[in-house]
């Protein structure tokens, strides 16, 4: 019995050690990947691309150095063609400065020659005010209508083309020679000086209605057209809804242009306060010229306080509305 147990624990014990030769012997995988052809064309290929992104890179940046480095040389070019010498402007400084301190900035004498002219000033500024209020009504219809004449997605190109270029030549043309036209026709005063900032807001406003149209959604206009409405019914119903928020900033933006532009009509005798200002500047009262710039400063920041506030509202009920 104990041999018979001795040789049956040697023959285990030999088969085990024969399991284990033959499982050391096993080739076992390489846990290391290998580097294939395909890794080294993949490579090759991100380099090339990151070459290219290199050189389209610098390309753009040599075309942009050179587009500012060609408007700089322009831009000195004209300004010594046009005699502009920096060094002349320096060797006359205290003609300026003495011109500043000792008389308009000067706050005992501004302050005298503000009340002193204050029957003056304030009905100039009233009139300037009131130029810049009738002119841009008189100016708004007829920039709409312009404005939607000029729009290509509402009229053919036989129409929108003709109309831009009419809106064009009015822009072209500054609201001073207006106002030199106006004064033939309507005499020396404020309603010469109403008209010209009136064309001016004709050709401004028009053009940029006609661009806010331009950028509307169409599916409602769509809408509109496929249940039977024409030309009138989609600009009432579909159009206008859209821009409307729009246009009103834009006319209260340029209320206020309007009221800097009126500012100075008067030099030609279109009315307002820029007749007390040339006046002023012949004599060279250059005091009683800062009371006229005071004037113009508080003219134009009340307009724009006073359009911010209705801007403000009106996003405010817009907001509510969403």
């Amino acid at each position: 019995m104990g041999m018979d147990e001795s040789s049956s624990d040697g023959r285990a014990d030999a088969a085990a050690d024969s399991v284990g030769q033959e499982s050391g012997s096993m080739p076992q995988p390489d846990s290391t990947p290998e580097s294939g052809p395909g890794t080294a064309e993949e490579s090759v290929t991100v380099d090339g691309e990151f070459d290219q992104i290199q050189r389209r890179w610098r390309r753009r940046l040599l075309g942009r150095v050179t587009v500012v480095v060609s408007l700089l040389a322009v831009v000195l070019a004209t300004a010594r063609w046009m005699g502009f010498d920096l060094a002349y402007l320096y060797a006359h400084r205290d003609n300026l400065r003495d011109v500043l301190v000792e008389e308009m900035l000067a706050p005992r004498q501004l302050w005298a020659q503000l009340q002193g002219d204050a029957p003056t000033l304030v009905p100039a500024t009233l009139e300037t005010l009131a130029i810049a209020g009738v002119g841009t009504a008189i100016g708004l219809p007829f920039a709409v209508c312009f404005g939607l004449l000029a729009a290509s997605n509402v009229t053919p190109r036989v129409v929108h083309a003709p109309v831009r270029l009419f809106l064009g030549g009015i822009r072209a043309v500054p609201s001073m020679v207006y106002a030199l036209l106006f004064v033939i026709l309507a005499g020396l005063g404020p309603v010469a000086g109403a008209l010209a900032i009136a064309m001016g807001t004709i050709g401004d406003l028009g053009r940029l209605f006609a661009d806010e149209m331009e950028e509307i959604d169409a599916a409602p206009v769509e809408a509109v057209a496929s249940s039977g409405g024409g030309l009138l019914a989609t600009t009432s119903a579909a159009r206008l809804p859209q821009v409307a928020t729009a246009y009103v900033a834009w006319v209260l933006f340029y209320l206020e242009i309007n009221a800097r532009k009126s500012s100075v009509l008067g030099i030609v005798g279109a009315g307002g306060i820029g007749y007390p200002l040339i006046m002023a500047f012949n004599a060279r009262n250059y005091t009683r010229v800062m009371a006229a710039v005071v004037a113009i400063l508080v003219l134009v920041v009340s307009v724009e306080l006073v359009a911010n506030r209705v801007r403000d509202v009106l996003d405010a009920d817009r907001r509510s509305a969403q």
